[in-house]
């Protein structure tokens, strides 16, 4: 949603926008959250899958006691390190539920828009914390791995550079997001409700 023409259009009527105004904001504000929540579905089954593929196993052999190929006692970095994206997950799910489409108040839309951004953030601020934790059990798990010959010294200094690389370039990118998009965003928003709200108050 193009905010700043929004603003623009907004001051132009006098924070009074006539019906076709209206129609087109309540349109737009409708499109830009089913949008996100499409997107936002797609990611947590996406996230999900990925996730119970290497838990599924895990967890097969551990039951059938294959400890040959895990060794928990050794190893219990594993458990922290799978434990973390699913709790993240679960918090983002229930930080993604938005409230349902506006239906016919334009400070119902902005206020949803609102919702919508401080959920985003929020979940910027989940994924964060859990890359935080995860860069301590990333060098434990790979320095557990070695010493059970599971990987060697070369191997561990490589998968560290790949892994603590993935993770430094995804912080960077969500940082980028939430300080170019996601802040400047939620100014706007809070600008139009502030607007509105003293359009009818007057």
């Amino acid at each position: 949603m193009d905010y700043e023409a929004l603003q623009t259009a907004w001051r132009a009527a006098g924070n009074d926008p006539g019906e076709a105004a209206r129609g087109y904001i309540l349109a737009e504000a409708r499109a830009t959250l089913a949008r996100r929540r499409a997107h936002l579905r797609g990611v947590l089954a996406f996230a999900a899958v990925m996730l119970a593929i290497p838990l599924a196993l895990m967890g097969f052999n551990i039951v059938t006691g294959q400890s040959d190929f895990i060794n928990l006692r050794r190893e219990w970095g594993l458990i922290p390190f799978a434990l973390i994206p699913v709790v993240a997950l679960i918090l983002i799910a229930r930080r993604g539920a938005h409230r349902d489409a506006p239906t016919g108040a334009l400070l119902e839309s902005f206020r949803a828009l609102r919702e919508d951004n401080a959920a985003a953030q929020a979940r910027i601020v989940i994924i964060g914390g859990a890359m935080l934790l995860f860069a301590p059990l990333l060098y434990v798990l790979l320095n557990q791995l070695v010493s059970v010959g599971k990987m060697a010294p070369h191997e561990m200094q490589s998968a560290g550079l790949v892994l603590g690389g993935a993770l430094a370039l995804s912080a960077l990118w969500m940082a980028v997001k939430f300080v170019t998009q996601l802040v400047p965003e939620r100014r706007q928003l809070d600008s139009l409700i502030g607007q509105y709200e003293a359009h009818i108050g007057s």
